[in-house]
């Protein structure tokens, strides 16, 4: 198996399920704040749209990548069909939340937006009911103090802190902040977490086809000329 996902001037590793869910365990019982930050196509795309080097720096150091989109492999040149449908069917998602609702681990919930908030709160309640949840927050209601949010997460004492934020929003938050939050665990699902409910019927073929090309040509351009368009 490739042992190295390296795109857009980034490289990280490619672990499977199995080694994921090992890197969970042990940062549920870690004394420091450990990161998974899941990358989408349109994530990938925006951090190497940023032109800083300390924001791809950052996402390089994160402890784990979650590759959502089975398309971002296939441009690695990933070819294993367990590494496409793990990252396909959103297994790492779907098994970390049956550890933690087993384990009774508190989570924590943040968002850019209340709706955002609502959408991911859906979703969990729909899926994993006894999952203990013990605070949310949304950026929106205070923009400007994001101390306040800290504190709140803080005062929760969570295990782990489940963020829908959006790239690069969230990254910036981290890199100034990472070092105050005393959650075991930092698990960015990204803004595309949607996409976990969504039917694959044609229009989501479809929407998935334009996105991919979209990528792949933001890749070329990358390597033909060191940055992305």
């Amino acid at each position: 198996m490739i042992k190295q996902i390296q795109l857009l001037g980034m490289t990280f590793p490619n672990y499977s399920l199995r080694d994921e869910l090992q890197l969970a365990q042990e940062a549920l019982h870690s004394e420091r704040l450990c990161m998974f930050l899941t990358m989408s196509m349109q994530s990938l795309m925006k951090v190497s749209s940023s032109g800083s080097e300390e924001e791809k720096s950052f996402v390089e150091q994160a402890d784990l990548i979650v590759v959502e989109d089975p398309e971002i492999l296939s441009v690695a040149g990933i070819t294993s069909n367990q590494r496409i449908r793990e990252a396909s069917d959103h297994l790492f998602f779907t098994e970390l939340m049956k550890r933690l609702q087993r384990g009774q681990q508190q989570v924590y919930l943040v968002a850019a937006k209340n709706a955002a908030l609502d959408k991911i709160k859906e979703i969990l309640a729909q899926r994993y009911e006894k999952l203990k949840i013990v605070g949310q927050y949304s950026i929106e209601e205070y923009p400007d103090d994001l101390d306040r949010m800290i504190n709140e997460i803080n005062s929760a004492a969570p295990d782990i802190i489940v963020s829908v934020m959006p790239t690069p929003q969230q990254e910036e938050f981290l890199m100034k902040n990472r070092s105050k939050l005393l959650a075991k665990l930092w698990y960015g699902l990204g803004e595309n977490y949607g996409l976990l409910m969504e039917k694959k019927g044609f229009g989501w073929r479809m929407k998935r086809l334009i996105h991919f090309g979209r990528f792949k040509m933001h890749v070329n351009q990358y390597d033909d000329h060191g940055e992305g368009k």
